[in-house]
């Protein structure tokens, strides 16, 4: 009984009843029971033993055995009193029978309509909410949605026409119905357990309740327990909310095409409006669209959605909804999608988010996880769920040219980064003897269910048919190794450089063609090695902060290792000896024949010990200096600058504490190119911002809930003297023999300055450069560093690719933009000096830019070592 009882506190209203009754008939009448009368303790009791049993006697004979005088006559029983007593019985058995059904069924009507999961708490629905994206101008970029795509929108957002066009396709006496349709709901039973031979075929009889259930709930089994369960939950939820509020919950959670969910998403993605602002034909057209999402998809079946469009309107204006007028004007009116995003804009989009959106996405999860202290999967629901709003730095101009470059189409001279193909193992942990099991997509799996292949790889073949894999054994011959083709890869990261948008990201792609997937793989936010690039970053600009060179000072091209020296190994040498790669092994120590000379520059031109100005040794990208000019400064001091104030954070403590790592770019990770752009945007007044994402986010109810400014600081890096200096000396780098002679951007009379970069074996090409308006950074080569060097020929002995990457960029992107000069230091003056030995001279001779504080001396004829005391570049 009190299971009963509990089932019934907890059962919908529509049920109470029925459980009511079943406890009735649980209970005995009280009629059938006897009042128990209480005895005074004090009274004596008379038992009477009127027809008792006593020993040796039965009951009812007389004293010597007798038999009564009397025999009790015999009952008489009719055939009507015996079908009486059956029928009561069989009553009896049939109320018991109910009682257990109804029972039963109040337990199956609780346990269907249970929600733990708040699926039917339509003010739970109305939280989750798509995240929406703003671009640095303040329209809609993208969403970030989970399953579903939806932006809630209040009923009283909603035209009427929408409303009623809804009402009127799908459940015309919504306002009038218990959550239920009950004539239609018996004769589609009644036409299921004919057959269809009642109706003539399956009837639905769902309304918006039912409906707005199996949305939310994804229960669309088809069986006769679903409706059952559906009809139901459809009186419970009628029952606690208004109409208002289920049609509100209806309009904003309907599936649409994809993965839009909801009016206002529709409204949105085909016509580019809000919902308020729909046609009557619009409104018809997403009202269309609810019955079959496929059949009536506006881009591919237009014919289609044409008809159903028309069938809505005359519903509405049979229902008297609209009139005549309005149902013809309606009709009338072509459907016409409205292109969210212009044709650049979508080059590289078959997915729903660009590669900036994923990195954003990245950055706001981290954000989110700071903020709340949950784990990854926590925030990415806030972001899913709480309908934030979401301030990018997203410049969609910048954006759209750098996506149509990176779309790396061949327009009749190649492509613009050659696709450079080469075999790659991929390890497995499947045991070399164990059968191989594979997905459904004959890929294959390792032992606990992992792939082997990512989605985008490229796996080699045996045979024509593709079904046989190449492999090989690890290492050691304990697992199978696969192959897969990869071809060359390239990432481009654009940073801000104007005054209110300092270190915002404007755009970024992470790989080149058509993107597959979201949040895929992103090469934009993998680090590189920088290669010669990085020698302006710390080498150069701290030398130059601290005095221990000038514009036009003359530093030695000779090794700073000699062979003699033993420090730097001739790995190649070693490897073809079968000798050690370990420079202290004491076999190596004792020769000198595998040992070489270090750094030596590209092409190996120069290291004769002669003199070389650094505006030249800059411009030329000559190691010998660079590393010299380093070791001036400090490897440690190089690192604290790059590491902590320029907020490069994949540099290593343990490894990249040196004059190749730092100087030279050999990184045991290397760079992004997101941190390279922003280091370079020092090079205009020396100031450094954290690059980021976005600037502030909202939630739901227009709160601020994250302001970047916490995590976005900006120092001065380096002197803005220095910073003029710096982007003199990288302004020679498009000047012959300048290693990007002729690749200078041409636009709008814009300046605009960089630095080449190659890693040693050629396995990475790097470039960056600045404008007044952006400083942008290109990377190319493949995702596992690998020799591009006389792979398909020569194409891969230049890096040529990303000097013409970042001049179609900057054109592209700043074809509207005015002209504007970089920022000039006036401490900085320009005086005349001797090519050849780096002097001032009064006439003649080449312009450079000093100040009066570091001025070459008036001759140089030897090379003096620079004073060194007290160098702390950091402190600046």
């Amino acid at each position: 009984m009190q299971f009963c009882v509990t089932a019934a506190r907890r059962a919908p209203d529509c049920i109470k009843s029925v459980l009511f009754l079943c406890m009735s008939y649980g209970t005995a009448h009280p009629k059938t029971l006897k009042e128990a009368v209480p005895i005074d303790p004090k009274e004596q009791r008379h038992i009477s033993m009127q027809g008792a049993k006593g020993p040796g006697n039965a009951a009812g004979t007389a004293k010597n055995g007798k038999k009564s005088g009397k025999n009790k006559k015999k009952r008489r029983h009719s055939i009507f009193g015996y079908v009486m007593r059956f029928i009561g019985c069989l009553l009896c058995v049939c109320v018991m029978a109910a009682s257990v059904g109804g029972v039963l069924l109040s337990l199956y009507v609780v346990q269907v309509t249970e929600d733990p999961e708040g699926k039917l708490d339509l003010d739970e629905q109305k939280l989750k909410e798509t995240s929406i994206v703003y671009d640095i101008n303040g329209n809609v970029d993208t969403t970030f949605a989970g399953e579903n795509n939806r932006i809630w929108r209040e009923l009283s957002a909603m035209p009427e026409n929408l409303q009623n066009a809804v009402v009127a396709i799908e459940d015309k006496d919504f306002y009038n119905e218990p959550g239920i349709n009950i004539k239609r709901t018996i004769a589609a039973a009644l036409n299921e357990l004919t057959g269809g031979q009642l109706l003539g075929s399956r009837q639905g009889a769902s309304t918006l309740e039912q409906q707005l259930i199996k949305n939310l709930t994804g229960d669309d089994e088809q069986d006769v327990m679903r409706k059952v369960r559906e009809i139901f939950r459809a009186l419970g939820l009628a029952n606690r909310y208004s109409k208002e509020t289920i049609l509100e919950a209806y309009l904003n959670t309907i599936p649409l095409t994809g993965t839009i969910y909801g009016m206002e998403a529709g409204a949105n993605q085909y016509f580019d409006k809000h919902v308020e602002d729909l046609t009557l034909s619009e409104c018809a057209i997403l009202a269309s669209i609810t019955k079959n999402p496929k059949r009536y998809n506006p881009a591919t079946n237009p014919e289609m959605l044409t008809q159903r469009r028309n069938h809505v309107l005359n519903e509405m204006y049979n229902q008297g909804y609209i009139t005549q007028e309005e149902c013809a004007a309606a009709k009338n009116e072509p459907i016409t999608l409205a292109e969210s995003k212009s044709v650049t804009e979508k080059v590289t989009r078959t997915s729903r988010n660009s590669y900036f959106d994923d990195a954003l996405f990245e950055d706001v999860t981290q954000a989110i996880m700071e903020k709340e202290n949950c784990t990854r999967a926590e925030a990415q629901d806030v972001i899913f769920s709480d309908g934030l709003r979401i301030y990018s730095t997203l410049d969609p101009t910048a954006q759209s040219a750098m996506e149509e470059i990176m779309l790396n189409e061949d327009t009749g001279s190649g492509e613009l980064f050659p696709a450079l193909w080469h075999a790659e193992e991929v390890s497995s942990t499947i045991p070399v003897d164990a059968e191989i099991t594979y997905d459904e997509n004959h890929r294959p799996l390792n032992p606990d269910g992992s792939q082997v292949f990512a989605d985008d790889d490229i796996p080699i073949y045996t045979d024509k048919t593709n079904a046989i894999y190449k492999t090989g054994k690890s290492s050691d011959g304990q697992y199978l190794v696969f192959y897969e083709n990869v071809r060359t890869q390239a990432a481009m990261a654009s940073v801000s450089m104007e005054d209110g948008h300092r270190g915002e990201i404007v755009a970024l792609v992470g790989g080149l063609g058509e993107k597959q997937v979201d949040r895929g793989t992103n090469r934009a936010t993998i680090p590189h090695q920088t290669g010669s690039t990085m020698k302006p970053i710390a080498a150069y600009c701290l030398a130059l902060d601290n005095h221990i060179i000038n514009y036009s000072r003359p530093i030695t091209d000779s090794p700073y290792y000699l062979k003699s020296d033993h420090q730097v190994l001739d790995v190649d040498r070693c490897l073809k000896l079968g000798l050690s790669t370990d420079k202290y092994n004491a076999a190596n120590q004792a020769r000198d024949d595998v040992w070489r000379d270090w750094p030596t520059n590209y092409g190996g031109v120069g290291g004769n010990g002669d003199l070389m100005l650094v505006y030249d040794a800059l411009r030329r990208s000559y190691n010998t200096v660079a590393v010299w000019i380093g070791s001036y400064v400090g490897a440690e001091e190089m690192f604290d600058f790059v590491h902590d104030t320029l907020n490069c954070q994949y540099l290593d403590p343990e490894t990249d504490v040196d004059l190749a790592p730092m100087v030279l770019g050999s990184q045991s990770q290397g760079m992004t190119v997101v941190e390279l752009a922003g280091a370079y945007s020092i090079f205009n007044d020396g100031k450094f911002t954290t690059p980021h994402y976005w600037t502030e986010i909202y939630d739901s109810n227009g709160n601020l809930y994250l302001d970047n400014s916490k995590r976005v600081t900006t120092v001065q890096a380096i002197d803005p003297s220095t910073a003029t200096i710096m982007n003199r000396l990288l302004s020679n780098v498009w000047v012959s023999p300048g290693t990007a002679a002729g690749k200078k951007p041409d636009v709008n009379g814009l300046d605009a300055v960089g630095k080449t970069g190659t890693t040693s074996d050629y396995k990475d090409y790097t470039f960056c450069g600045l404008s007044p308006y952006y400083s942008t950074a290109v990377w190319w080569g493949y995702d596992k560093p690998y020799s591009m060097w006389g792979v398909d020929g020569s194409l891969g002995n230049s890096g040529k690719p990303t000097q013409n990457a970042f001049k179609l960029y900057m054109e592209a992107a700043q074809a509207d933009k005015a002209y504007k000069d970089f920022y000039f230091d006036e401490n900085v003056k320009q005086y005349q000096f001797n090519p050849s030995t780096g002097a001032i001279v009064s006439g003649g001779g080449q312009t450079g830019y000093y100040t009066d504080d570091n001025l070459p001396d008036t001759s140089y004829s030897t090379l003096e070592e620079p004073d060194l005391q007290l160098i702390d570049p950091a402190a600046e």
